[in-house]
């Protein structure tokens, strides 16, 4: 990966086009941070639901993030991360316990500072 200072954003260079890490004309490198733990924690749990054959349909993600205003440093303290996803009534329980095991096999979530709160939940649909 490449990144280059052009004015006063730095962009990420792709051959599909840059992406400004900057929150005014994209996400900001916090909010990228952020992401990827989502992202990862996506990929994690399909495979989960994959590996123990849940069948599952409309994977969606939202994520929330907490920041320490406090502190000179506005560090992450929390995310949250909800999977909306669509389980018969009878995997349900299966999709629900496979959920907790997302964050050991998420490399991005493993990353990240141990002081930061990372919660996984689900919601069926």
């Amino acid at each position: 990966m490449h990144l280059k200072k052009v004015g006063e954003k730095i962009e990420l260079q792709h051959e599909t086009g840059n992406w400004p890490l900057i929150k005014e004309e994209g996400f900001s490198p916090v909010q990228i941070t952020v992401a990827a733990v989502a992202a990862c924690s996506a990929y994690v749990y399909a495979k989960l639901l994959d590996k123990k054959r849940i069948p599952y349909e409309d994977l969606d993600v939202d994520v929330s993030y907490e920041q320490d205003l406090e502190q000179a440093v506005h560090v992450i303290k929390k995310i949250d991360v909800n999977f909306q996803v669509k389980v018969a009534k009878e995997y349900q329980e299966k999709a629900e316990k496979a959920v907790h095991l997302v964050k050991n096999g998420c490399p991005v979530a493993r990353s990240m500072h141990p002081d930061i709160q990372i919660t996984e939940h689900v919601t069926f649909l």
